[in-house]
Protein backbone atom coordinates (compact mmCIF):
# COMPACT_ATOMS: atom_id res chain seq x y z
CA UNK A 1 0.00 0.00 0.00
CA UNK A 2 2.86 2.31 0.87
CA UNK A 3 4.58 1.49 -2.63
CA UNK A 4 1.60 2.83 -4.37
CA UNK A 5 1.51 6.60 -2.59
CA UNK A 6 4.15 7.63 -4.34
CA UNK A 7 3.53 5.84 -8.09
CA UNK A 8 0.20 7.64 -7.49
CA UNK A 9 1.66 10.74 -6.28
CA UNK A 10 4.06 10.86 -9.62
CA UNK A 11 0.73 10.19 -11.98
CA UNK A 12 -1.04 13.09 -10.73
CA UNK A 13 2.24 15.36 -11.76
CA UNK A 14 2.02 13.56 -14.67
CA UNK A 15 -1.26 14.36 -15.06
CA UNK A 16 -0.81 18.10 -14.14
CA UNK A 17 2.18 18.50 -17.07
CA UNK A 18 -0.82 17.20 -19.28
CA UNK A 19 -3.76 19.73 -18.17
CA UNK A 20 -0.91 22.17 -18.57
CA UNK A 21 -0.24 21.13 -22.07
CA UNK A 22 -3.78 21.26 -22.62
CA UNK A 23 -4.06 24.77 -21.40
CA UNK A 24 -1.54 25.85 -23.70
CA UNK A 25 -2.19 23.77 -27.02
CA UNK A 26 -6.27 25.63 -26.48
CA UNK A 27 -4.69 29.17 -26.17
CA UNK A 28 -3.13 28.79 -29.77
CA UNK A 29 -6.52 26.97 -31.15
CA UNK A 30 -5.29 23.64 -31.52
CA UNK A 31 -8.62 21.52 -30.34
CA UNK A 32 -7.37 18.17 -31.50
CA UNK A 33 -4.15 18.56 -29.69
CA UNK A 34 -6.08 20.14 -26.47
CA UNK A 35 -8.50 17.40 -26.29
CA UNK A 36 -5.82 14.61 -26.79
CA UNK A 37 -3.82 16.27 -23.71
CA UNK A 38 -6.33 16.73 -21.32
CA UNK A 39 -7.79 12.51 -22.33
CA UNK A 40 -4.41 11.76 -21.54
CA UNK A 41 -4.38 14.14 -18.28
CA UNK A 42 -7.28 11.73 -17.21
CA UNK A 43 -5.88 8.31 -18.26
CA UNK A 44 -2.61 8.88 -16.42
CA UNK A 45 -5.18 9.62 -13.10
CA UNK A 46 -8.73 8.77 -13.15
CA UNK A 47 -9.44 9.46 -9.61
CA UNK A 48 -8.05 12.94 -10.51
CA UNK A 49 -10.99 15.51 -10.23
CA UNK A 50 -8.80 18.27 -11.24
CA UNK A 51 -7.91 16.54 -14.75
CA UNK A 52 -11.88 15.98 -15.36
CA UNK A 53 -13.04 19.27 -14.56
CA UNK A 54 -10.33 21.19 -17.52
CA UNK A 55 -11.03 18.10 -19.81
CA UNK A 56 -14.98 19.32 -19.09
CA UNK A 57 -14.14 23.32 -19.28
CA UNK A 58 -12.75 22.69 -22.48
CA UNK A 59 -15.57 20.49 -23.92
CA UNK A 60 -17.74 23.02 -23.30
CA UNK A 61 -16.17 26.09 -24.22
CA UNK A 62 -14.34 25.27 -27.64
CA UNK A 63 -16.15 22.17 -28.40
CA UNK A 64 -19.71 22.85 -27.50
CA UNK A 65 -20.01 19.11 -26.08
CA UNK A 66 -22.48 19.79 -23.67
CA UNK A 67 -23.17 16.74 -22.11
CA UNK A 68 -19.25 15.70 -22.60
CA UNK A 69 -18.35 18.76 -20.03
CA UNK A 70 -21.43 17.32 -17.45
CA UNK A 71 -20.31 14.46 -17.66
CA UNK A 72 -16.16 15.61 -16.70
CA UNK A 73 -18.03 17.81 -14.16
CA UNK A 74 -19.80 14.60 -12.58
CA UNK A 75 -17.11 12.93 -12.49
CA UNK A 76 -15.03 15.82 -11.05
CA UNK A 77 -17.24 16.36 -8.14
CA UNK A 78 -17.85 12.54 -7.78
CA UNK A 79 -14.47 12.09 -6.80
CA UNK A 80 -13.46 15.34 -4.82
CA UNK A 81 -17.14 16.23 -3.36
CA UNK A 82 -15.32 19.29 -2.43
CA UNK A 83 -14.29 20.92 -5.23
CA UNK A 84 -15.70 24.21 -5.26
CA UNK A 85 -14.69 25.27 -8.96
CA UNK A 86 -16.66 21.57 -10.63
CA UNK A 87 -19.56 22.84 -8.78
CA UNK A 88 -19.43 25.96 -10.27
CA UNK A 89 -18.75 25.28 -13.68
CA UNK A 90 -21.13 22.83 -14.14
CA UNK A 91 -23.85 25.31 -12.55
CA UNK A 92 -22.55 27.54 -15.32
CA UNK A 93 -23.27 25.06 -17.91
CA UNK A 94 -26.72 23.97 -16.65
CA UNK A 95 -27.52 28.04 -16.83
CA UNK A 96 -26.57 28.74 -19.82
CA UNK A 97 -26.72 25.78 -22.22
CA UNK A 98 -29.44 23.41 -20.28
CA UNK A 99 -32.21 26.04 -18.71
CA UNK A 100 -31.68 24.21 -15.44
CA UNK A 101 -32.15 26.97 -13.70
CA UNK A 102 -33.32 24.98 -9.93
CA UNK A 103 -29.99 22.60 -10.62
CA UNK A 104 -27.61 25.95 -11.63
CA UNK A 105 -28.42 27.33 -8.51
CA UNK A 106 -28.12 24.34 -6.31
CA UNK A 107 -24.74 23.89 -7.81
CA UNK A 108 -23.67 27.54 -7.32
CA UNK A 109 -24.58 28.00 -3.59
CA UNK A 110 -22.76 24.51 -2.91
CA UNK A 111 -20.03 26.19 -4.67
CA UNK A 112 -20.03 29.53 -2.58
CA UNK A 113 -20.54 27.74 0.70
CA UNK A 114 -17.21 25.65 -0.30
CA UNK A 115 -15.36 28.86 -1.66
CA UNK A 116 -17.09 31.81 -0.32
CA UNK A 117 -13.92 34.26 -2.13
CA UNK A 118 -15.09 33.11 -5.82
CA UNK A 119 -16.44 36.77 -7.47
CA UNK A 120 -17.25 35.22 -10.86
CA UNK A 121 -19.66 32.62 -8.98
CA UNK A 122 -21.47 35.71 -7.34
CA UNK A 123 -21.82 37.26 -10.55
CA UNK A 124 -23.44 33.94 -12.61
CA UNK A 125 -25.40 33.39 -9.22
CA UNK A 126 -26.80 37.38 -10.01
CA UNK A 127 -27.62 37.03 -13.35
CA UNK A 128 -29.46 34.16 -12.48
CA UNK A 129 -31.77 35.62 -10.01
CA UNK A 130 -31.75 38.74 -12.58
CA UNK A 131 -33.63 36.49 -14.76
CA UNK A 132 -35.91 35.54 -11.92
CA UNK A 133 -37.01 39.09 -11.17
CA UNK A 134 -35.34 38.78 -7.85
CA UNK A 135 -33.33 42.51 -8.03
CA UNK A 136 -32.48 42.68 -4.43
CA UNK A 137 -30.38 39.26 -4.46
CA UNK A 138 -28.69 40.06 -7.60
CA UNK A 139 -27.93 43.46 -6.57
CA UNK A 140 -26.21 42.03 -3.64
CA UNK A 141 -24.70 39.34 -5.30
CA UNK A 142 -23.00 41.55 -7.77
CA UNK A 143 -21.68 44.19 -4.74
CA UNK A 144 -20.35 41.11 -2.77
CA UNK A 145 -18.26 40.10 -5.97
CA UNK A 146 -17.02 43.59 -6.94
CA UNK A 147 -16.36 43.33 -3.10
CA UNK A 148 -14.46 40.04 -3.26
CA UNK A 149 -12.79 41.18 -6.66
CA UNK A 150 -12.62 44.94 -7.33
CA UNK A 151 -10.69 44.20 -10.79
CA UNK A 152 -13.61 41.72 -11.97
CA UNK A 153 -15.08 43.68 -15.05
CA UNK A 154 -17.92 40.94 -15.83
CA UNK A 155 -19.71 42.01 -12.37
CA UNK A 156 -19.68 45.99 -13.08
CA UNK A 157 -20.94 44.93 -16.57
CA UNK A 158 -23.47 43.05 -14.88
CA UNK A 159 -24.46 45.54 -11.76
CA UNK A 160 -24.44 48.80 -14.30
CA UNK A 161 -27.90 46.66 -16.70
CA UNK A 162 -29.27 46.21 -13.80
CA UNK A 163 -28.84 49.41 -12.43
CA UNK A 164 -29.76 50.73 -16.23
CA UNK A 165 -32.43 48.77 -16.73
CA UNK A 166 -34.34 47.94 -13.49
CA UNK A 167 -33.65 50.65 -11.02
CA UNK A 168 -33.14 53.83 -14.10
CA UNK A 169 -29.87 54.57 -12.22
CA UNK A 170 -28.58 56.09 -15.26
CA UNK A 171 -25.15 57.94 -14.02
CA UNK A 172 -24.64 54.49 -11.83
CA UNK A 173 -24.89 52.18 -14.71
CA UNK A 174 -22.74 54.71 -16.80
CA UNK A 175 -19.92 54.19 -14.04
CA UNK A 176 -20.06 51.13 -13.99
CA UNK A 177 -19.76 50.18 -17.88
CA UNK A 178 -17.14 52.62 -17.51
CA UNK A 179 -15.31 50.98 -15.03
CA UNK A 180 -15.95 47.37 -16.66
CA UNK A 181 -14.55 48.58 -19.99
CA UNK A 182 -11.19 50.06 -18.02
CA UNK A 183 -10.80 46.54 -16.39
CA UNK A 184 -11.36 44.84 -19.76
CA UNK A 185 -10.80 46.67 -23.07
CA UNK A 186 -11.84 43.39 -24.48
CA UNK A 187 -15.50 43.26 -23.06
CA UNK A 188 -18.09 43.15 -25.74
CA UNK A 189 -21.22 43.57 -23.37
CA UNK A 190 -20.15 46.26 -21.88
CA UNK A 191 -19.35 48.39 -25.20
CA UNK A 192 -22.84 47.15 -26.11
CA UNK A 193 -24.91 47.91 -22.89
CA UNK A 194 -23.16 51.30 -22.73
CA UNK A 195 -23.67 51.93 -26.33
CA UNK A 196 -27.47 50.95 -25.49
CA UNK A 197 -27.35 53.66 -22.79
CA UNK A 198 -25.80 56.27 -24.76
CA UNK A 199 -27.94 55.42 -27.42
CA UNK A 200 -31.74 55.33 -25.61
CA UNK A 201 -31.17 56.95 -22.59
CA UNK A 202 -28.96 59.77 -23.38
CA UNK A 203 -29.28 61.00 -26.84
CA UNK A 204 -25.63 60.65 -27.37
CA UNK A 205 -25.83 59.03 -31.07
CA UNK A 206 -22.01 59.54 -31.23
CA UNK A 207 -20.91 57.99 -28.32
CA UNK A 208 -23.42 55.40 -29.22
CA UNK A 209 -22.37 54.21 -32.76
CA UNK A 210 -18.63 54.26 -31.46
CA UNK A 211 -19.34 51.64 -28.45
CA UNK A 212 -21.38 49.47 -31.31
CA UNK A 213 -18.96 49.86 -33.66
CA UNK A 214 -16.44 48.62 -30.55
CA UNK A 215 -18.77 45.73 -29.53
CA UNK A 216 -18.99 43.99 -33.02
CA UNK A 217 -15.58 44.48 -33.52
CA UNK A 218 -14.83 42.49 -30.47
CA UNK A 219 -17.94 39.99 -30.70
CA UNK A 220 -18.74 40.01 -34.71
CA UNK A 221 -21.01 37.16 -34.46
CA UNK A 222 -23.61 39.50 -32.06
CA UNK A 223 -26.42 39.75 -33.63
CA UNK A 224 -27.95 42.09 -31.69
CA UNK A 225 -25.29 44.72 -31.97
CA UNK A 226 -25.60 45.15 -35.65
CA UNK A 227 -29.91 45.48 -34.93
CA UNK A 228 -29.45 48.20 -32.63
CA UNK A 229 -26.57 49.50 -34.35
CA UNK A 230 -29.18 49.59 -37.69
CA UNK A 231 -31.73 51.21 -35.89
CA UNK A 232 -29.41 53.91 -34.56
CA UNK A 233 -28.73 54.53 -38.26
CA UNK A 234 -32.23 54.26 -39.31
CA UNK A 235 -33.59 57.06 -36.86
CA UNK A 236 -30.82 59.21 -35.62
CA UNK A 237 -28.05 59.40 -38.49
CA UNK A 238 -30.17 59.27 -41.56
CA UNK A 239 -27.94 56.24 -42.64
CA UNK A 240 -30.27 54.14 -44.44
CA UNK A 241 -28.01 52.12 -46.95
CA UNK A 242 -25.96 51.56 -43.34
CA UNK A 243 -29.20 50.70 -41.73
CA UNK A 244 -30.23 47.71 -44.33
CA UNK A 245 -26.81 46.39 -44.17
CA UNK A 246 -26.54 45.57 -40.44
CA UNK A 247 -30.29 44.51 -40.76
CA UNK A 248 -29.32 42.07 -42.80
CA UNK A 249 -26.12 40.97 -40.98
CA UNK A 250 -28.09 40.61 -37.81
CA UNK A 251 -30.74 38.49 -39.49
CA UNK A 252 -28.05 36.81 -41.25
CA UNK A 253 -26.42 35.57 -37.77
CA UNK A 254 -29.94 34.79 -35.86
CA UNK A 255 -33.13 34.54 -38.45
CA UNK A 256 -35.44 35.47 -35.30
CA UNK A 257 -34.79 38.70 -35.60
CA UNK A 258 -37.67 40.75 -36.88
CA UNK A 259 -37.53 41.24 -40.53
CA UNK A 260 -38.62 44.44 -40.46
CA UNK A 261 -37.07 46.14 -37.04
Amino acid sequence: MLDKLPEQHDLIIASDDYIALGNRQSQIGNKRGALAAYDRAVCLAPNYARAYNYRGSFKFAYCRDIQGAIADFDSAIGYDPNYAVAYANRGLVRYQQLGDIPGALADLNVAILLNPRDASVYTTRGLIKYELGDIEYAFADYDLAISIDPTFAAAYNCRGLLKNVKLMDIDGALADYDKAIALDPLLSEAFYNRGTLKHKELGDSVGALADYDKAILLAPRLAAAYLVRGLLKRDKLDDLLGASRDFMHARDLDPQIAADP
